[in-house]
């Protein structure tokens, strides 16, 4: 009787455990927008300020402030859909770059979602159909390019979500954040497949390689799918890093991980395609990773 009473014991831990881990959840979007509460001031100085504060933003401290100037603009014009997506973006560098522990990862990777959600709400008619109840990915269709940068980010977060704040079970019990964002990569597909330098080229060089192959993972369409994204933006740092970093160290070619972090090493962080902080980033893993593969 106490063995069965054991096994009962165990197998109902490992229900709620799996219950506990497939809950995954992200705050919608829409429900922290106020669209009645929209601004009327000039933000345009606001913004300059920002961008000032961007082009040197290469620490910790920096990114925090950055984030601050967005803010000031939002605080201004509530609606604002460029400082929107760039709230989320910045949340989700913090994540990426200098968040150490897995909690403080989960919050900005969830506000990175939240302010791209914010941002795709300012389209008037998606804003009103996931009010209605609809999911971001049934509303999808009815996004435009004007809202592209918030979808890319929004996929884009979600995946640092699922890769450094997950572990394997919580994985397993949320393949659906997976398969959600495919559908927004074929929407930004059917938009401008070059977004971003070739970010959807970049995400699914990724994908390729985190699946299993009986599932479809393939580090060969992964390949073909980083040279795309290098060919697309050839500029761009993060399609040779992350090629490095995610297929060459995996596969073992250390030639050619080497050739492609000693090409990021030898861009200019202000000159090269994505921003000045998240070159700063690339530029400072590269060379973290050519130090340890010695």
């Amino acid at each position: 009787m106490r063995t069965i009473l054991s096994s009962y014991k165990f197998i109902t831990g490992i229900v709620v455990l799996m219950m506990l881990v497939s809950c995954t959840t992200f705050k919608p979007g829409y429900k922290a927008l106020l669209m009645d509460e929209a601004g009327d001031k000039d933000v345009s100085m606001l913004i300059e300020k920002a961008r000032e504060v961007e082009a040197r933003a290469g620490t910790r401290s920096d990114v925090v402030d950055l984030i601050e100037a967005y803010r000031k603009v939002e605080k201004a014009d509530p609606v604002n859909y460029f400082a929107f997506w760039k709230i989320g973006n910045y949340h989700m560098l913090l994540g990426a770059a200098y968040a150490e522990k897995r909690k403080e990862k989960k919050y900005h990777y969830k506000m990175a979602v939240l302010y791209c959600e914010k941002a795709m709400c300012t389209n008037p008619a998606f804003r009103e159909a996931t009010r209605k109840g609809d999911k971001v990915t049934e509303a999808l269709t009815l996004l435009t390019e004007n809202e592209i940068d918030a979808m890319g980010y929004w996929y884009t977060a979600r995946f640092y979500y699922f890769s450094e704040v997950l572990g394997g079970l919580g994985r397993l019990m949320n393949t659906r954040i997976v398969i959600q964002n495919n559908k927004m990569i074929e929407r930004i597909d059917e938009l401008d497949s070059t977004w971003a330098g070739g970010g959807n080229y970049f995400a699914r060089g990724l994908y390729y390689i985190a699946i299993p192959e009986r599932f479809g993972g393939s580090k060969e369409r992964s390949a073909n799918e980083f040279a795309t994204a290098i060919e697309i933006g050839p500029a761009y740092l993060v399609n040779r890093w992350g090629r490095a970093k995610y297929l060459y160290k995996l596969i073992g070619d250390d030639e050619k991980f080497k050739a492609d972090l000693e090409w990021v090493l030898a861009q200019d962080p202000h000159e090269a395609g994505n921003p000045y902080p998240w070159n700063v980033y690339f530029l400072e893993d590269a060379r973290r990773m050519l130090a340890e593969n010695k």
